[in-house]
């Protein structure tokens, strides 16, 4: 199940690395995402291998994440992770038109999000 999400790149965590017990070389680096919103959320993703090239990315950059759950059992316990395995700018970098093309809305288009009424099952303000 894929899903996304968009936030503000907020850190970059220590890249590890290392041979896994088969004999092959891997790398995983984390990083975290705020997520706005009534209670914003500090989210932390991690990406394996090289399927991100998180240096091309500049923190306080608003992104878009698409990534997958994944849970494991460990001793006992299980953990969940977001495994990050796309990541793209959004926003005013994101968005500079090409040459010829409008900057304008098109008739008929909201011009941003449309908010909910309070007594949607979206307008609660419970924090969870």
């Amino acid at each position: 199940m894929a899903l996304e999400v968009e936030g503000k790149l907020t850190q970059l965590l220590e890249r590890r690395s290392g041979v896994s017990a088969n004999g092959t070389n891997w790398t995983s680096q984390d990083f975290l995402i705020e997520i706005p919103g009534q209670y914003p959320q500090t989210v932390v993703f991690n990406v394996y291998g090289d399927r991100i090239q998180l240096d091309q990315y500049q923190i306080g950059e608003n992104v878009k994440v698409s990534f997958d759950l994944r849970g494991r059992e460990y001793q006992g316990k299980w953990y969940n992770t977001l495994n990050a395995w796309k990541m793209e700018r959004v926003g005013a970098a994101a968005a500079q038109p090409a040459a010829g093309q409008p900057t304008t809305q098109p008739a008929g288009q909201p011009a941003g999000p449309v908010e909910q009424p309070a007594d949607s099952p979206q307008g609660d303000d419970l924090p969870f």
